[in-house]
């Protein structure tokens, strides 16, 4: 690696979309590009491998955190770049306090998560996955399911990934309800739905879908209280942050019957453990955290990705999320 130009650690490409990418020619461009194929087994491996790097593209920032010894162990770090939104596995405090950058990647999986929770909604609604697999199993027996057109669904978060979902979801003749922390009345009626209370959503919505970030006043918010208070058989989909859901309430209304079913491709602990009892309820659906995954959004992200390091060292930071660390 040279001296003279700033080394750029990918510390999980995991399937080698950084090292297939055209994109990555102007990367290299402008620094020494040291790639890891694999997941880190630890924090101490994935700290030995980012240890020199004056910057850290991160691929999967919901395996790969970056605490604060981690952050205190890279003495010449000037930029952390997470190739996603959210930015909670990051310290941002101390990266701040070390004049380290933060940047994220927004809006490049909007489209491909809501198309996410859209199949979600139609797997449920039609219990797709029981009757797959009644006929493997030799089973030539129809469940009989919902349409959706007509139902409500409740959007708890005005994302942009909410804003997408919301124009599928009237296109499909769905009635749509929402509430976020400020719930604003005429930012609600743009995106296309009607701002409620967070009580009224609860009660109306036939589907609830949450789109909020995770944080230390969002950990749990839907709680087994606020699960109690959903509709009877009402679906959830969380395809956020797993840290939403109070995870043991949601199973036992699952089982019991009180939700009908459930859409998640996030979850409280990720990888999701061998004796989650998720995994014996036929009315959940489940995804390994895949809902920015398709061809057109891993592009995007890419991209935007490296036009984060690469204006970060030209002189152009964007998409900074700690504004005071430059």
């Amino acid at each position: 690696m040279s001296s003279t130009r700033p080394v750029v650690v990918i510390p999980d490409d995991i399937n080698g979309a950084y090292a297939q990418a055209q994109s990555l020619a102007r990367l290299k461009a402008v620094a020494d590009v040291l790639i890891h194929p694999t997941r880190a087994a630890d924090e101490a491996e994935l700290t030995e491998r980012v240890r020199d790097a004056n910057a850290i593209l991160s691929f999967r920032p919901a395996f790969t955190r970056f605490p604060a010894a981690l952050i205190e162990a890279c003495p010449t770090l000037k930029l952390i770049c997470i190739s996603g939104t959210g930015v909670e596995d990051v310290d941002v405090a101390v990266a701040s306090a070390k004049r380290i950058a933060v940047a994220n990647v927004v809006g490049s999986a909007n489209q491909s998560v809501a198309e996410l929770c859209v199949a979600f909604m139609f797997s449920l609604a039609r219990r797709l996955s029981e009757q797959d697999a009644s006929v493997r199993s030799g089973v030539w027996q129809g469940v009989t399911g919902f349409e959706l057109g007509g139902k409500t669904l409740g959007i708890i978060g005005l994302s942009g990934i909410a804003g997408e979902l919301i124009r599928m979801a009237r296109g499909l003749g769905m009635k749509v309800v929402s509430w976020s922390r400020n719930n604003d009345a005429q930012r609600a009626q743009a995106a296309g739905a009607e701002a409620v209370t967070l009580d009224e959503l609860l009660a109306r919505a036939d589907i609830v879908s949450l789109h909020l970030r995770l944080n230390p006043e969002t950990r749990g918010f839907l709680s087994a209280a606020r699960i109690a208070q959903m509709k009877p058989g009402a679906l959830l989909i969380n395809t956020a942050r797993g840290g939403l859901v109070d995870e043991a309430a949601m199973a036992q209304a699952l089982s019991a019957g009180q939700l009908g079913g459930a859409g998640l491709d996030v979850f409280a602990i990720e990888p999701l453990p061998a004796d989650s009892p998720l995994k014996a309820l036929n009315n959940v659906v489940m995804t390994p955290v895949s809902g920015w995954n398709t061809r057109e959004s891993s592009q995007r992200m890419i991209d935007i990705s490296i036009d984060n390091v690469v204006g970060f060292f030209s002189g152009t930071p964007q998409n900074i999320v700690n504004g005071g660390a430059l």
